[in-house]
């Protein structure tokens, strides 16, 4: 849905028999994080297994750094449970650059087309905000991918690590 020329920041999912699927539109950004991964990580501890995740990005303008973490920790807990990645379809230039400077296209399947979506989603966005631990955790999901990572996330993760210590001695 557009605003004024702007594709609206959603995501959505749905689950079939053929597995997992999760529509991403517009600048996907950490506010849209933590449903997400609390929807799909549940998902993935219940029975029966899940068969396969696809991720589209068709309408997909832009990811933070936050959901490349995501992505990066949902092919890990899926492929450990699987034996398979994630598949991301459709995904854009922009897109597909940030995957590939970050190294997450060496860990995911990439490919232009995938099975058909389920035509209605349910909507994500409208649970908790990232916390501080939650962005910690998504960066250092990037952070293990690379020393490039670990360089040009070393700020933000030792301000987080600062925060939470802050946080833990101040609730003490």
């Amino acid at each position: 849905m557009r605003k004024g020329g702007i594709v609206e920041e959603a995501v959505f999912i749905k689950e079939s028999e053929a597995g997992l699927f999760i529509r991403a539109q517009g600048h996907i950004t950490a506010q849209l994080c933590p449903e997400l991964k609390s929807r799909a990580f549940s998902r993935l501890d219940a029975e029966p297994p899940l068969k396969a995740i696809y991720i589209d990005f068709e309408a997909a303008e832009y990811m933070d750094s936050t959901f490349l973490g995501l992505l990066v920790g949902l092919n890990k807990r899926f492929k450990a449970l699987s034996g398979r990645p994630i598949t991301l379809l459709r995904v854009n230039a922009t897109c597909g650059g940030l995957l590939r400077t970050i190294g997450v296209s060496k860990l995911v399947e990439m490919a232009e087309a995938g099975p058909d979506f389920p035509k209605i989603m349910e909507r994500l966005g409208r649970g908790p905000r990232a916390t501080a631990e939650f962005l910690l955790d998504a960066h250092e999901e990037l952070t293990g991918l690379s020393e490039e990572n670990r360089a040009r996330f070393s700020t933000l993760t030792e301000t987080l690590k600062s925060a939470l210590g802050k946080d833990q001695k101040e609730e003490k």
